[in-house]
């Protein structure tokens, strides 16, 4: 059973509200996203393209910058270095378009899943410089490449890293870290020590974004495809799930309305349509589920190259072939997942993996390919940092995801001596190892393991706690407007107590959804509530309380009237051009 737990704030919400001219419902979900002035509540709510912050703020983009505006000026061959998820594509993309444009001699690389791995390898280094590149410019990856930046520069390379993840270090005798860092000529990552960019959650193709526009303002060139970048930088900002706050919001906000009005891009607009989307209504929920995956799919199961060709091509329908081919390749990835996915979830409940917190899980048989979204879904369904391992070239490669309060990549980093190579952040890693070393990495992650019981609970965070009279279809509108939602500015969640389920009624395919007509009796107030996956527990429940005659009756639409506690969200149901409110249920506590 999850924990419920009521946010807090010290702010005074009937001034916020009155300020701010909104609800105090609206303004307690500001103050519980840390908002607490006037200028940071109409920050957030007006996402201005013109709140975000100086790119030169970044340690050594002004190096950076010199470097690469120097390269194109002389012709020097620069090389893009990316990697094969969406925000390495997306950064390849932006950088490559960017430079191009700019009439740069530039190359881009991003390397083979299967066969080389995340990030620099020394065999592509000199690959690159063999075929007369004199720059290499690293994104989403770099921070970590020590040995590899070290071989290009004894090649005679100039090196750039973009990168936003965390580097290494060591923890001298007085408990302080220090940072191993590459030997760059530039490294342009918010996470480095002594970088005064204000905000640290920017993911790499956002800092390619901001990197790109000012190279164009060095150079004194205009940027006519701005908008154009700003929707690949919010692709990648939803997929890489950063947190939706500051200027990731500002990104992903802006983006959302380009798309929606109209992008030129023959790429996107060829994905969006083989995806069966609607070119006026693409929402966060599609950029991370839909086209995000899609563009995912080819360097999970083909070469990443695919999606960059895709965001690359100028005629539509060259465009929609490449994004056909997409799409069909998802769809056999989440067939892969899917099975994966299953398998492992068996193994956990069959007691395989015993009481361990950090679920360290080697599976030969599934496809490195997938590892890291199998990852993701048994940390949701388990609540606990999982780790899925299976072979790779030469060595086992795995995927790491974590839980809040459990930062996967300092753990990892304890271990460095165990791993070929790992890198990553605090909520998500990758690694390399050889398969004698994963029942040792079990051991360790698990041995000294500073998550407790009480952290292993799925935790619900209540905005505040509601009487029906204080919704309706204004409070619903509002909410919409304070979208994207995702980490960070996750969709308000409301609890209601007390209240009674008038009538339930099963719905859907296989006859699983919750349907529920819910009152507020303080009020006579009724809403429709939907509940799409708690019809197990719902049952359980019910049967222990109720038994089973009664069971029968409620679940055969007998009006048998129950009390419950409930905890959901907020949405709208459009049906004839009608839109109502309907609550999308999160947990039920029943009452006898």
């Amino acid at each position: 059973m999850a924990k419920w737990s009521l946010k807090r704030t010290k702010v005074n919400i009937e001034k916020m509200a009155e300020a701010l001219f909104i609800s105090p419902v609206m303004a307690a979900i500001l103050a519980n996203r840390g908002i607490g002035t006037l200028k940071g509540g109409r920050r957030f709510i007006d996402c201005k393209r013109d709140d975000m912050y100086d790119p030169y703020l970044f340690k050594d983009m002004d190096k950076g910058i010199k470097i690469i505006s120097e390269a194109v000026r002389t012709g020097k061959k620069i090389a893009v270095y990316g990697d094969y998820d969406v925000d390495g594509v997306m950064s390849i993309t932006i950088l490559f378009k960017a430079l191009s444009e700019l009439g740069a001699d530039v190359i881009y690389y991003v390397p083979h899943r299967q066969k080389e791995g995340y990030g620099l390898n020394i065999d592509a280094v000199k690959r690159l410089k063999a075929d007369g590149v004199d720059v290499l410019l690293t994104c989403d990856n770099g921070i970590a490449a020590i040995d590899e930046i070290k071989e290009a520069k004894a090649l005679g390379m100039e090196v750039v890293v973009i990168d936003h993840h965390e580097p290494p270090f060591t923890v001298d005798d007085d408990g302080e870290r220090q940072e191993i860092l590459p030997d760059a000529d530039a490294i342009i990552d918010h996470k480095v020590r002594g970088c005064t960019y204000p905000y640290k959650n920017l993911c790499a193709a956002a800092i390619s974004y901001k990197f790109s526009c000012a190279l164009y303002k060095a150079m004194k060139k205009k940027l006519s495809f701005e908008d154009e970048l700003l929707v690949f930088a919010a692709i990648a900002t939803v997929c890489d799930i950063v947190e939706l706050l500051d200027e990731n919001r500002i990104i992903v906000k802006n983006g959302l309305e380009i798309i929606n009005n109209g992008v030129k891009n023959a790429g996107l607009r060829a994905i969006i349509s083989s995806a069966g989307l609607n070119v006026e209504d693409i929402s966060e929920y599609h950029f991370g589920f839909v086209i995000g995956p899609a563009i995912n799919s080819t360097g999970r199961l083909e070469s990443a190259r695919m999606a960059i060709e895709l965001f690359k091509e100028e005629d539509f329908k060259k465009a929609l072939e490449i994004a056909d081919e997409l799409v069909m390749l998802n769809i056999k990835r989440k067939d892969l997942t899917i099975k994966a996915a299953d398998e492992i979830t068996a193994d956990i409940s069959a007691g395989i993996y015993g009481d361990d917190k950090v679920l360290v899980i080697y599976k030969e048989g599934i496809h490195e390919s997938v590892a890291g979204i199998v990852a993701s879904r048994v940390k949701e369904k388990f609540n606990r940092p999982v780790i899925v391992i299976t072979d790779g070239e030469g060595y086992a490669k795995g995927s790491a995801r974590s839980i809040e309060g459990y930062n996967i990549f300092e753990e990892l980093n304890k271990e460095r001596e165990l791993f070929v190579k790992f890198g990553g952040h605090a909520m998500a890693a990758g690694l390399s190892l050889e398969k004698g070393n994963i029942p040792v990495l079990r051991e360790r992650l698990n041995s000294d393991c500073p998550l407790s019981e009480d952290m292993l609970i799925k935790t619900i965070r209540v905005e505040r706690i509601l009487d029906f009279r204080h919704i309706d279809i204004s409070l619903a509108r509002d909410i919409k407007t304070i979208s994207p939602f995702g980490k960070g500015n996750p969709k308000p969640v409301f609890a209601s107590l007390d209240v009674t389920a008038e009538k339930v009624e099963l719905i859907g395919k296989n006859k699983n959804i919750l349907k529920f007509t819910l009152k507020d009796d303080s009020c006579d107030k009724r809403f429709i509530a939907v509940s799409f996956d708690g019809y197990e527990n719902y049952l359980s429940d019910i049967k222990h309380l109720y038994g089973n005659n009664v069971c029968c009756k409620i679940l055969n639409g007998g009006g048998v009237s129950h009390p419950m506690d409930v905890v959901y969200s907020i949405d709208i149901n459009k049906f004839n051009h009608r839109e109502t409110v309907q609550l999308i249920v999160q947990d039920i506590r029943l009452k006898k």
